[in-house]
């Protein structure tokens, strides 16, 4: 595949991700507006943020294993095709349970079909430019923060929060133009799985050790980001007026992080990652002290916010290596499980942040994150040390074969 043919794949996959992620995100900036409207609480407007995690992380890896059959060209197009209508049938819905129901159907396809494009990326790009590539199709997500909810938030406030999902169902539509156009017709056909071959992957304990790195990078990250907006106010005496343009340069500076992730699962990523998580643990204790000083508070913040999404684009490699050495029919669900092990972590994140603000203030977090920072980076370096001890066997193997 030429080098722009690949090029407008990872454009076309990084446009969709950037959907995927307003479509996920958009909720947020949107809660007022559909309690008022739908007449719940605020807190029942909020299940649909965790309504759609869940169904998220539940529903990804399933969907990966019932559809593995099918050519992965036509399970984009068909499931961008099907986001594209939920959108719309979320602007036109009267009731709380209905919306409910289209964002959980919403959530598993967005999780199934980012997951295939992430295995066709890895299999049409040159081997070399899978970490740089895999990097820029998930800072599409960064992307969706910085742009794409402010703007669709924009939106449903000037008009109504329906326009904002009919203004997220037409940027699909391009994005379904895009991928009909740039994705290959001729694909490796998809290697079916039994229930026996997935069923061994998500019970093998490196899988399983591999699994809980982006777990807890991607909680501790959320312990802080979560309350960011009382934290920038009560702790970091941020006048509410500067929050959003702070929260825009942290969107910003995440993107950067995407950036660095990419260059960081070139060659042997885990062992990065150990360093990576041990300097983001510092980094955590150094804002606990610090954060009250307005500007070097500010400069800490955002070298975290720089640290902050390193992890997506080596963890979800590393999982799909490790599939292919123990488990190759269940390559494809394997890039299912980064995707996963980021909502797991972020809901799991939010749940301990609440806990230690609660009991022992806003100004708790960072410590709090720190000592999930210190968790995966002995997860990585039990992984690293477990990789070397599988590469000394191989050598000793064929050692002893010549």
């Amino acid at each position: 595949m030429k080098t722009s043919r690949q090029n407008a794949l990872i454009f076309s996959f990084t446009f969709m991700a950037f959907i995927l992620g307003t479509t996920e995100y958009i909720i947020v900036g949107l809660l007022s507006e559909i309690s008022s409207s739908l007449g719940v609480t605020l807190a029942t407007a909020g299940g649909l943020v965790s309504g759609f995690a869940i169904a998220y992380a539940i529903g990804t890896p399933i969907m990966m294993s019932l559809f593995s059959r099918i050519p992965k060209r036509i399970t984009i197009l068909v499931s961008l095709v099907l986001i594209l209508l939920l959108n719309l049938w979320s602007a036109i819905t009267g009731t709380y349970s209905m919306l409910l129901v289209t964002r959980i159907v919403t959530a598993v396809l967005c999780g199934f079909v980012l997951s295939v494009a992430i295995t066709v990326a890895n299999e049409a790009v040159d081997p070399e430019k899978r970490g740089k590539a895999i990097a820029t199709i998930l800072s599409g997500f960064a992307v969706a923060n910085v742009f794409g909810v402010p703007i669709g938030t924009f939106v449903g406030q000037y008009f109504n929060w329906p326009a904002a999902f009919i203004l997220n169902g037409v940027l699909c539509g391009i994005a379904i133009a895009l991928n009909y156009a740039y994705i290959p017709r001729k694909l490796p056909k998809p290697v079916p799985s039994s229930l026996k071959d997935q069923i061994e992957l998500l019970t093998n304990g490196r899988i399983i050790l591999a699994f809980l790195i982006p777990v807890t990078a991607v909680g501790a990250v959320f312990v802080m980001y979560t309350y960011i907006t009382p934290f920038l106010e009560q702790v970091m005496n941020i006048p509410k007026s500067s929050v959003s343009g702070v929260l825009f340069v942290y969107g910003i500076a995440t993107i950067v992080s995407n950036w660095i992730g990419g260059k960081v699962a070139t060659g042997n990523a885990v062992s990065k990652l150990r360093f990576v998580f041990l300097i983001q643990a510092v980094v955590y204790i150094v804002f606990s002290m610090t954060a009250s000083i307005s500007v070097l508070g500010m400069i800490v913040l955002m070298m975290l916010a720089v640290m902050s999404s390193i992890v997506s684009a080596p963890a979800q490699l590393y999982l799909i290596d490790l599939a292919k050495q123990y488990s190759p029919r269940s390559k494809d669900l394997a890039a299912s499980l980064n995707p996963v092990a980021s909502n797991l972590g972020i809901a799991g994140g939010s749940a301990i942040g609440g806990v230690v603000a609660g009991h022992g203030g806003l100004i708790s977090l960072p410590i709090a994150a720190s000592i999930l920072a210190i968790s995966a980076c002995v997860i990585a370096l039990i992984c690293f040390k477990l990789d070397q001890q599988s590469q000394e066997a191989v050598i000793a193997q064929q050692h002893n074969l010549t």
